[in-house]
């Protein structure tokens, strides 16, 4: 056998193209060949593993025990479509040990866009081996089941979406963002004042832009109450409009 570096690069590389490698497991026969496209499903599977949850119809009776498992609390379910769903368990135990509790917390607690705290996001469940299967919810809840440590029910209201959950399928979840657009809350002041007190409840210190009745952009002092409240305070008493984003 000449020397490896005197072969020629391969520069279309296919998955029947095939390597020389050692069997982990050794013995007489360690040396064997290994096609690309198994390698390939190897390191996919495995990143795979570490961010997504595979679905389990728990007919063994070890989902709670298996990392990175989603399942129903009653076992079956298979082939369950996603507007019957309002309730699933998962293990947030991932692959490589990771916990995902916090990102899903996240994902319950804060505003997609702005970043602060928020209630009732979507969220989008998507099937890794089928795109045309997935289902967007609004997210309610993560509650922790009694006595196990890293065993949680996500609480789920259906929006819509398309197929079923299947055994398992690898599914991720993430943010759903397909309606989310930046919050914006225009104050009407009819009667004239100095003081304007607006409620705006955007949950976020937004910027301000005021016009009077003329639709003159009038400058004043912006007193921020917290983050769903605004004092503006004028030098002079006149009606019109405020426009916080």
């Amino acid at each position: 056998m000449a020397r490896i570096s005197t072969y020629p690069v391969d520069k279309n590389i296919t998955g029947t193209d095939i390597l020389l490698g050692t069997d982990a497991t050794g013995g007489v026969n360690a040396t064997k060949n290994f096609l690309i496209s198994d390698l390939s499903l190897i390191v996919i599977n495995d990143y795979l593993y570490n961010n997504s949850w595979k679905f389990t119809d728990n007919a063994d009776g070890l989902a709670d025990q298996t990392k990175a498992a989603i399942y129903f609390e009653n076992a079956g379910g298979n082939n369950t479509p996603w507007a019957n769903i309002s309730t699933i368990r998962a293990q947030l135990l991932m692959g490589n040990n990771t916990n995902a509790q916090p990102y899903l917390q996240y994902l319950l607690t804060n505003d997609p866009v702005t970043g602060q705290a928020s209630v009732n996001n979507r969220i989008k469940i998507t099937d890794r081996n089928d795109l045309s299967s997935f289902a967007i919810f609004t997210f309610t809840s993560l509650v922790q089941v009694t006595g196990k440590t890293d065993i949680y029910d996500i609480g789920l209201t259906f929006i819509e979406g398309y197929g079923a959950i299947e055994n398992k399928h690898l599914y991720g979840i993430n943010i759903d963002t397909s309606d989310a657009t930046d919050k914006t809350f225009i104050f009407d002041k009819v009667t004239p004042g100095t003081v304007w007190n607006v409620a705006h409840n955007l949950a976020k210190f937004p910027s301000i832009t005021v016009i009077d009745s003329a639709n003159t952009v009038v400058t004043g002092q912006y007193t921020y109450i917290d983050n769903n409240n605004v004092t503006l305070t004028f030098s002079a008493a006149f009606a019109g409009k405020a426009y916080l984003n």
